[in-house]
């Protein structure tokens, strides 16, 4: 009997680019569960193994960098170090909005520029709550007010917000890591 394995296209994203960070490998359907990845002169540097959503290192003598750790939405105590205050917060949810916060009343006009940068399907903030999400409807469950004019996107897993508030520091000209930083 034929066995046909089926992943997330984000999942299988997400284990490309873990296993093909410079992206200059060649994908190769080896059979209905596994992905061979080569370079151009078909040396395997690594499969995908569909079935278990996993990278196994290949025949290559190039090494590969396991994918980082999946982290997870759940609650916990987080940090928030912005501007040399430290704040806990219990929920990722309430980090990415701590964060952007501070760095709004830092760095006025922040989520202003925030605003204008758009990931594959979603924002992470605007004027609308229906101008989070490309799927109708996200906004209802997933939108919850930030401050005054301001909405923000609350889906999202640990290193996703660790992302956003990433890319926030960046719209705000702060340096990640001296200024602001996460437990995460």
């Amino acid at each position: 009997m034929a066995s046909v394995s089926f992943i997330s296209t984000s999942k299988l994203v997400s284990l490309l680019a873990s296993a093909d960070p410079q992206k200059a490998l060649r994908v190769r359907v080896l059979n209905a569960t596994r992905l061979s990845l080569e370079t151009d002169t078909f040396q395997q540097v690594s499969m995908i193994d569909l079935a278990e959503e996993k990278i196994i290192p290949g025949d290559s003598p190039i090494q590969i960098q396991a994918p980082a750790p999946k982290l997870s939405r759940k609650s916990g105590k987080y940090q928030l170090t912005a501007f040399g205050e430290t704040k806990d917060t219990y929920s990722l949810k309430d980090l990415l909005a701590e964060g952007l916060k501070a760095l709004e009343k830092a760095k006025p006009g922040t989520l202003e520029k925030l605003s204008m940068v758009k990931k594959s399907t979603k924002r992470i903030v605007a004027h609308n709550p229906e101008d989070l999400f490309d799927t109708a409807g996200l906004a209802e469950t997933y939108g919850q007010k930030l401050v005054d004019g301001w909405w923000y996107g609350t889906n999202n897993s640990a290193q996703e917000t660790n992302a956003w508030l990433e890319r926030a520091c960046e719209c705000a000209g702060v340096k990640w890591g001296k200024d602001f930083s996460t437990s995460l």
